[in-house]
């Protein structure tokens, strides 16, 4: 066996190729170069990952805080409007009993034509009323009788 690495390493010195040994350690440092150099790319990222949760988290406690200033602004503006409100809030009264009585029998008028209406669709399978009698027959009616017309009486 030795002899067969040592024939393969002259003819390979003959050829003025480099020997496969020489070829493999190259490409065995190659790999390894690569995996150190994913290994710090993804400890990189890594750090990137980790600064970004950060600040999103920083951020949604900024976000939350801000909601709860502005919830304890508005509660503060709303009881200051209240405290305006109760001494205008007699002549508003009146205006706004006023509209909403307005509007309420308005709407009972468009109900009362809609409980019609469903009355009516209610009952459409009643017989129709009798019609009255007629005497003679209409004039259109005898001008457009023809010869094949057979009149029933």
């Amino acid at each position: 066996m030795t002899n067969n690495i040592e024939i393969k390493d002259l003819i390979d010195k003959i050829r003025g190729t480099t020997p496969s040994s020489e070829l493999q350690k190259e490409v065995e440092a190659v790999i390894k170069a690569d995996e150190e150099s994913t290994k710090i790319k993804a400890a990189a990222e890594k750090k990137k990952l980790d600064n970004i949760k950060a600040a999103e988290k920083k951020l949604k406690k900024d976000a939350i805080k801000e909601e709860a200033d502005k919830k304890k602004k508005k509660k503060a503006g709303e009881e200051e409007e209240e405290k305006s409100e109760e001494d205008s809030e007699g002549e508003e009264e009146e205006a706004d009993n006023e509209a909403i009585i307005k509007k309420l029998t308005e709407d009972m008028g468009k109900m009362a034509e809609e409980i019609k209406a469903l009355k009516k669709r209610k009952n459409y399978r009643t017989p129709p009323p009798k019609g009255k009698k007629v005497e003679e027959v209409d004039d259109f009616i005898k001008q457009n009788i023809t010869k094949d017309f057979e009149m029933v009486v």
